[in-house]
C-alpha cells in the first residue's frame, strides 16, 4: 500500500508515525501529535538524553542513546499538560527478540541479560547448543536498556496488543 501524505512524500517514507516511540505517559499518538506545540521542553527534560527532536519536530524516544529512567521529568517539564499521571503505566510498549539475535542463531552472546537491571532477560542452560534468550515479561519495565546492547539490533520495542496493556506502572522498591 502506498502512502501518499506530504511526509511521506517528502521523506521518502521513512518515518512512519506507527513505528515512533513517544515519551512515556504522552498517551495516544494522535492526542499528543495534535497538542504538542514543540517546544522541545520535554527533550531538554530528558536526563539519560533518550528524547530527541525527530520528524516534524514532535519528540520521539530513541534507544540507542541508553535508556529511560522513568523519572518523570519530560512529563514535569511539558508546559502544555499533554502527560498522563505518573501513577499510570509510562506506556503500552513491549520488548520483542527477533530471530536476528545470535543466541537463536548458535552463536554465543548474552550482551541483553547484561544490561537489563530487571533480571527480564535470562539466558537458560540447553544441552549441545548456544542458550536462548528468554524475556520474563512480568520483570520487562520496557525502560529499552538492552535495545542499544544488542549486537544484531535483533530487540524492538512494539506496541502491546489492546487486551494486555498495563493499567498502572509497577513501581521498584
Amino acid at each position: 500500500m502506498t502512502n501518499l501524505s506530504r511526509r511521506s512524500l517528502l521523506t521518502g517514507g521513512r518515518h512512519c508515525a506507527a513505528n515512533t516511540l513517544r515519551p512515556p505517559w504522552s498517551g495516544a499518538e494522535s492526542d499528543f501529535l495534535s497538542q504538542c506545540t514543540r517546544c522541545n521542553a520535554c527533550i531538554s527534560a530528558c536526563g539519560s538524553g533518550i528524547l530527541q527532536r525527530g520528524p516534524g519536530g514532535f519528540p520521539f524516544v530513541d534507544f540507542q542513546r541508553g535508556e529511560c529512567l522513568f523519572c518523570y521529568d519530560c512529563a514535569n517539564a511539558c508546559p502544555e499538560g499533554l502527560f498522563a499521571a505518573r501513577h499510570t503505566a509510562p506506556w503500552n510498549y513491549q520488548l520483542t527478540i527477533r530471530g536476528s539475535c545470535l543466541s537463536l542463531n548458535q552463536v554465543e552472546c548474552r550482551c541483553c541479560q547484561d544490561a537489563c537491571e530487571s533480571g527480564a532477560i535470562a539466558f537458560r542452560p540447553t544441552l549441545r547448543r548456544v542458550a536462548p534468550p528468554s524475556l520474563d515479561e512480568a520483570l520487562c519495565t520496557a525502560c529499552g536498556a538492552c535495545i542499544a546492547y544488542c549486537p544484531a539490533g535483533a530487540i524492538a520495542m512494539e506496541s502491546r496488543p489492546a487486551a494486555e496493556r498495563r493499567p498502572t506502572l509497577q513501581e521498584n522498591p
